[in-house]
């Protein structure tokens, strides 16, 4: 194993450490790292105007029960359904912001204007529509909102990147208004960005009448995104994520740059389709990875972090009562550089392989039907049994799925475990003989 681990740390890790310091991808993790908040905010009101209330239907519940339900269906679930359209369904909107924003602090630009600028190029991309309204008697403009949410994620990612890099250019070339001396910073800043704001505007309203770009990039993503949604994806994301985090990278972090578009546009599908009482169309969104594969954090340590809590060793027994509590709230990096999982040869192959194993019993349940597939995205650092309740709708078989998930890995990590134990009381032995 060891022989392995001197292999990743020479041969894949020197690549995939540029690769998450590159700028784009950088940009792209934290833009749409910001903007979770948001999401997570429409999760809720998405949840509060869909509750489960399918126990009207069964027979002994009284009449005034069932009107009192259809009264809170009809009269208040879609008021509560505004916020989730105007906060989740606007994702791409506010991503084609923040992912500028990013990439131009990185290139000490001016973030507010170019991030501004990106957002209306962003909506260049959707044309307006002459429909006829609802009591109207003439047609009025309107802009179709499927595209603001996660179908325009990758959009917002290329009129982002597209704002940046003309702006620098155009920048570059000295293409800008300049002012005079003691001129406002306010109005300096506004006229500095006319210029490339026409360029940038012009080039995205051009590209939007020759092609639909959404339609095109969709063309251009669709084996992406149906591959990134299967079995196959799960296994190898999740053996990518944990050899990285054993050579002491954060593996999620360098993941997430190139994944986290995918599982945000998952997360939005099914959060529109469960609105519309469609079937939910993914299985691999954030949640999914969240609850049911990272149970207590990367390599789904909160059963190794139990057993170490109940451990003959004090040493074990020492560290698992640091680490129970952040655990529970997958928080595991005391563990991780504490036991350490890091460069150790013999946790190492547990920490790898269970995540592989929970999310393929995870995919298994959700693709038959056993489980509801996540739609709702919780805070990450939710206690593992609640996050999965909530990002499920309060199905209550995800919570079963979570301890049929904990105690297989329990069962792979347990010898490993037993080795690692052996060890530790030999030397706290020797230690003891020594004083």
């Amino acid at each position: 194993m060891e022989k392995y681990l001197k292999i990743i740390e020479k041969v894949l890790m020197p690549p995939l450490t540029k690769l998450s310091e590159q700028k784009h991808l950088r940009a792209v993790r934290d833009g749409i790292v910001s903007v979770l908040p948001m999401i997570i905010t429409g999760s809720i009101f998405l949840l509060l105007g869909q509750l489960p209330v399918d126990f009207i239907k069964e027979p002994d519940y009284t009449g005034w029960i069932v009107d009192k339900v259809k009264f809170y269906q009809d009269h208040v679930s879609p008021h509560l359904l505004i916020p989730y359209r105007l906060s989740m369904g606007f994702m791409a909107l506010y991503a084609s912001f923040a992912i500028a924003f990013s990439l131009s602090q990185t290139y000490e630009m001016d973030s507010l204007s170019t991030g501004i600028l990106s957002a209306s190029a962003f909506l260049l991309t959707i044309l307006p529509q002459k429909v006829l309204l609802a009591g109207g008697e003439k047609p009025e403009w309107v802009i179709p909102i499927d595209k603001l949410g996660g179908k325009g994620l990758f959009v917002a990612i290329f009129c982002a990147f597209v704002t940046v890099e003309l702006t620098r250019f155009l920048m570059s070339k000295k293409l800008f208004f300049s002012m005079p001396e003691g001129v406002p910073p306010a109005v300096t800043r506004a006229f500095t960005s006319l210029i490339p704001g026409i360029a940038v505007l012009t080039l995205i309203w051009t590209l939007s009448m020759i092609v639909d770009i959404h339609a095109f990039l969709s063309w251009l993503l669709t084996p992406l995104v149906r591959t990134g949604d299967g079995l196959i994806a799960i296994i190898l994301i999740n053996l990518l994520i944990q050899l990285i985090w054993v050579t002491g990278i954060h593996g999620t972090s360098v993941v997430n740059a190139v994944a986290l578009p995918f599982w945000l546009s998952y997360l939005e599908d099914n959060s529109a389709a469960h609105a519309a009482g469609a079937v939910l169309p993914h299985i691999t969104s954030l949640p999914f990875y969240q609850w049911f594969v990272w149970i207590g954090g990367s390599g789904a340590t909160l059963s190794l972090v139990i057993m170490m809590f109940f451990s003959k060793s004090s040493q074990l027994r020492s560290l698992s009562r640091i680490s129970i509590l952040p655990s529970l709230f997958n928080i595991n990096e005391p563990i991780i550089f504490g036991l350490p999982v890091v460069m150790n040869p013999v946790i190492a192959v547990p920490f790898v392989m269970s995540p592989v194993v929970s999310g393929t019993i995870s995919f298994i349940a959700i693709k038959t039907g056993l489980v509801q597939a996540p739609y709702i995205l919780a805070p990450w650092t939710l206690p593992v049994f609640l996050g999965a309740l909530f990002s499920t709708g309060f199905d209550w078989r995800a919570v079963i799925l979570v301890m049929v998930n904990m105690c297989v890995v329990g069962l792979i990590y347990y010898p490993f475990f037993k080795i690692m134990e052996n060890k530790a009381l030999e030397n706290e032995k020797a230690g003891e003989g020594k004083s």
